[in-house]
């Protein structure tokens, strides 16, 4: 008997700290970044090829993290295995991931995107689950479904199209893109443990970015340079050091401190930001069910922080990466 109730306590007692703290903070403002990365993709793209933009961001972004961690204190040294793991979680995040991405944004409407990527938290936390990762509670579940139900209504009463008949190509696309990043979440998250947030992201980084560029060499061959704006260009620095490399920083550091689920959920914040952003930038002006839908999905996401149970992998960790939070994130 007293066995049994050791092991049913087990996810709790190992479980991440469910208190809202510092890194909440550093995951809002992650939200923050992301939700107006989508007017500096907006005005970049007028004048950078899509694949262009993505290959030049991330080359920039693998810099300075780079940079950033040897600055640190940090080297790129790994236990023997973890390499070929780091590679191939790079590749899942910076080329799997954003070339179906980019790919797929392209090739369908706004909505179906925006309803599409609200599905990560979900996919993440199943797969979590089935890695025995996380545990679900009834309140964590209920904060899920009511998160996406937010998207739903922001989408719905928006200004945004959804068919789910048109562009099937790229809704397939975005599919495939929230299965490689939920993948990336729930697969890096001993190694996080292990090396830390920031030079986990630097190593992703450095392997991943380079499969990234010979993808995107053709578009960066037939780019006219001549024509792209300094509006442009900011757009890219902006994506490329806040968007890219002090966010990736901010997620890693999530799945380390509170979880992949409960970091994955913060993710549904950022189209309530792109709403507030593109009202003085682009002149549309929530409506009433978008508010709603705003604070159901801040109802939700505070469900699944508090409802969700993380396990701590039992490993010895290399360093405190704590003091490498400074110089970037996504």
């Amino acid at each position: 008997m007293a066995e049994a109730q050791k092991t049913t306590e087990l996810p709790e007692t190992r479980g991440a700290d469910t208190r809202l703290g510092s890194t909440d903070a550093l995951l809002l403002l992650m939200t923050v970044i992301w939700g107006a990365n989508f007017i500096a993709i907006k005005y970049s793209i007028e004048d950078l090829l899509p694949l262009s933009f993505n290959g030049l961001r991330f080359a920039i972004a693998s810099v300075v993290v780079l940079v950033a961690a040897f600055a640190t204190g940090h080297n790129l040294k790994v236990a023997k295995g973890d390499g070929w793991r780091l590679f191939g979680l790079g590749l899942f995040a910076n080329t799997f991931y954003q070339s179906v991405f980019i790919i797929g944004m392209a090739h369908t409407r706004a909505g179906n995107a925006a309803l599409i990527l609200a599905t990560t938290p979900m996919i993440t936390a199943i797969i979590g689950r089935l890695l025995k990762q996380e545990y679900f509670t009834p309140r964590g579940v209920f904060g899920l479904v009511l998160a996406f139900a937010g998207i739903l209504l922001i989408i719905l009463t928006g200004h945004k199209e959804v068919s789910l008949r048109a562009a099937i190509l790229g809704d397939c696309l975005l599919v495939a893109a929230t299965l490689f990043w939920s993948l990336y979440t729930v697969g890096s998250k001993r190694l996080i443990h292990t090396y830390g947030s920031m030079k986990t992201t630097a190593i992703m980084m450095a392997t991943g970015t380079p499969v990234l560029l010979l993808v995107c060499a053709p578009s960066l061959l037939r780019q006219d340079w001549s024509r792209v704006r300094p509006i442009a260009w900011a757009g890219l620095i902006y994506s490329a050091l806040l968007a890219i490399a002090l966010a990736y920083i901010i997620w890693n550091h999530g799945v380390r401190k509170i979880g992949s689920t409960r970091t994955a959920i913060y993710s549904n914040i950022t189209p309530v930001v792109a709403v507030l952003v593109a009202w003085p930038a682009l002149g549309e002006v929530p409506t009433p069910g978008q508010v709603a839908g705003a604070i159901v999905i801040f109802v939700g996401t505070y469900l699944v922080r508090r409802g969700m149970i993380s396990i701590v992998p039992e490993i010895v960790e290399e360093e405190f990466e704590e003091a490498g939070l400074g110089p970037g994130k996504n």
